[in-house]
């Protein structure tokens, strides 16, 4: 099964459908991120000016990468956004055990619900990218027995979906 339009003038490849429930899962979390963490602007920056315009940076990152990956299928823009949420799972962490500097009011708060939706998202982005980076870098071989096995003639493109 694949997703896309049929129309001529469409000159994008088809995508397989778990490229496509890749890329809906990461626009889905790449929103919520940036919900998260706009309703945590006010607090970021009571703590710290800079933690705010951090939270800002993470807003409108994950804004931009979601539409990057609503008009594209790059895997770059994939790719960077897994990292921008392994980046921001990184600063949860340090901001939760260490401190940041002038801002160590959150240490040892684990159990604050914005902060557990965002890791769940941020982890679950990290995953899908990681997965795809994975595909992407196996071997030619492997990916041909993948594209066998799921009933895929392995380098051809999908033709139009009938219905």
């Amino acid at each position: 099964m694949t997703f896309g339009t049929n129309h001529p003038a469409d000159e994008r490849m088809q995508e397989p459908a778990d490229e496509a429930l890749e890329r809906m899962v990461a626009i889905a979390s790449l929103a919520g991120i940036a919900v998260v963490h706009a309703l945590q602007l006010r607090a970021a920056f009571d703590e710290a000016g800079y933690l705010g315009g951090l939270f800002v940076a993470a807003v409108v990152a994950s804004v931009l990468l979601a539409a990057a990956l609503t008009v594209s299928g790059d895997p770059r823009a994939l790719s960077a956004a897994g990292s921008l949420a392994g980046m921001l799972l990184l600063g949860y962490v340090i901001s939760r055990t260490v401190g940041l500097p002038s801002a160590t009011e959150d240490v040892g708060e684990w159990a604050e619900p914005p902060g557990l939706v965002a890791i769940v998202l941020e982890g679950l982005l990290v995953a899908v990218a990681g997965a795809a980076a994975g595909r992407a870098a196996a071997p030619a071989g492997a990916r041909s027995r993948l594209a066998v096995a799921r009933g895929r003639t392995p380098g051809a493109r999908p033709g139009p979906s009938a219905g």
